[in-house]
């Protein structure tokens, strides 16, 4: 089981198709809406967030190509087209992450396709994460440094023996580093 519910709008002009996705999938961790025109999608998505898209094409009112580039760089997209425009369409949209499958389909290959894209998501979603982690940890280089200094400064010591210090005061106090570090370097603010 997945640990979240991912959100799926499915954009079909064909009824049949609509209930065969969503019959599939009533097992799985996921929450589908449909709607059956590029306008509606259109519409639909700039009022709600969705994880996925699954695009059947073409549509009554378009072919679903741009629609599926444009929201691939918000969500993850799957297009259904017939067997002999496949390649075409998947030349003009692997650069943007859309998954292109051949309809008909079985339920084997959709699951598992959305399984690669819930994947695909979650990567993306920890990638995304990642510079306020680094930035965090940046600064907290920054704090460690800035006080290592300070104590070579003022106490005449090593670098390794300032490193030292800190780690055997954070041990002692059963504190992090990086408050040990903003303490030492608020006590020799203060004295300046």
């Amino acid at each position: 089981m997945l640990e979240r519910i991912f959100r799926i709008l499915l954009v079909s002009s064909s009824k049949s198709f609509s209930s065969g996705i969503a019959s599939a999938l009533k097992q799985e961790s996921y929450t589908i809406e449909a709607v059956d025109s590029i306008v509606k999608a259109k519409q639909i998505v700039l009022a709600k967030e969705y994880d996925i898209i699954i695009l059947n094409s073409p549509l009554v009112d378009d072919f679903g190509l741009d629609f599926a580039i444009d929201e691939s760089s918000i969500c993850g997209v799957m297009m259904f087209v017939k067997p002999e425009l496949e390649s075409e369409i998947y030349y003009k949209t692997y650069q943007y992450g859309v998954l292109t499958l051949t309809k008909p389909t079985s339920v084997g290959i959709l699951l598992q396709s959305l399984r690669l894209l819930t994947s695909t998501i979650s990567k993306r979603e920890q990638l995304n994460s990642r510079p306020n982690n680094l930035k965090k940890r940046l600064e907290e280089i920054k704090i460690i440094n800035t006080a290592k200094l300070l104590l070579i400064e003022h106490k005449h010591i090593s670098e390794d023996e300032a490193h030292r210090y800190l780690e055997v005061t954070a041990m002692n106090f059963r504190q992090s580093k990086v408050k040990i570090a903003q303490e030492i370097i608020d006590e020799y603010y203060k004295k300046t």
